[in-house]
């Protein structure tokens, strides 16, 4: 008796296979968003966890200086509330006569910080939710030297955040210790007028979309995570989060990217929700008028 042998068959069809593709896409589209979540949630915590360790850093610098945040060279005769940044990387001392580090020099100032050790890495000044990279401490040859032989980051791709303009003229401003609880010293880098944001066109009344026209480029446009005086740090989703927010109830305040006015205000405090504007030229213009520096361009 014959017995009839039969094959079996292996492998998939083309639709089986159309059908396994379209099952993948899909749980793809569930889980990938998540994922980026997951990924920018934790960039987030990060982020906040290196503004607290500057923090600790200023508090430090300003126990040994008086009560007084870093601060350069400043010109207050020929330049009293402007600013510049990023200049003479490679002087061995800002503070020496003919240093290439010119007065006024914001980031400089941050730069301190590095040089009088009170941060070890310069690591903390880069928000892992950019693509910025870490200042490796190198000299012009890119050969290895100490902290104190370098006087300010090699390049605006070496710092993600912005920092309290520590020069001004404005009556009773100081960039001190002594600073009210609510004053903001820092936080993710300022928007400026870089390409899709301007942050002196956005309004504190307006939506989640206009507002991230304002918000920080380091997280998106959600919004950014800001270093109050109190050491306090939070993820706040607009810019109109300093003097003023939380006074008779109201959820917003002064705009911390810009400077209230291109002047200095005397007398009575000024309302500060409204939008302002920037420039190198440009210094706080109250007491308590956040203007956070420097920004996108």
């Amino acid at each position: 008796m014959k017995i009839a042998l039969t094959s079996r068959r292996c492998g998939f069809t083309l639709v089986e296979l159309l059908v396994l593709l379209g099952i993948l896409l899909v749980i793809g589209s569930i889980f990938l968003p998540y994922v980026t979540w997951l990924r920018e949630s934790n960039s987030r915590l990060v982020c906040a966890d290196h503004l607290r360790q500057i923090n600790g850093a200023l508090k430090s610098y300003a126990g040994e200086n008086r009560g007084a945040f870093p601060r350069t060279t400043y010109d207050e005769a020929n330049n009293p509330n402007g600013w510049t940044a990023f200049t003479g990387p490679d002087s061995p001392d800002p503070f020496l006569d003919g240093s290439a580090v010119k007065p006024n020099d914001v980031t400089a100032s941050l730069f301190l910080l590095i040089r009088t050790g009170k941060l070890e890495s310069a690591g903390v000044f880069v928000c892992p939710s950019t693509d910025d990279r870490r200042d490796i401490l190198a000299g012009e040859r890119g050969q290895v030297v100490e902290p104190m032989s370098r006087s300010n980051f090699r390049s605006a791709d070496n710092l993600s955040y912005s920092y309290a303009h520590p020069f001004s003229i404005a009556p009773g401003y100081r960039l001190d210790e002594y600073r009210p609880a609510y004053f903001v010293l820092m936080a993710d880098r300022n928007p400026g007028r870089s390409p899709g944001r301007d942050v002196t066109a956005v309004k504190e009344t307006d939506g989640a979309l206009s507002l991230a026209r304002g918000n920080s480029k380091n997280h998106g446009g959600a919004g950014q995570n800001v270093l109050f005086a109190s050491g306090a740090v939070e993820f706040m989703s607009t810019p109109f989060c300093g003097a003023g927010r939380g006074v008779s109830g109201s959820k917003t305040g002064d705009n911390i990217y810009t400077a209230l006015r291109d002047k200095i205000l005397e007398g009575e405090k000024p309302p500060a929700d409204q939008p302002g504007v920037i420039g190198e030229a440009i210094g706080p213009a109250w007491s308590e008028d956040t203007y956070l520096v420097p920004y996108d361009r």
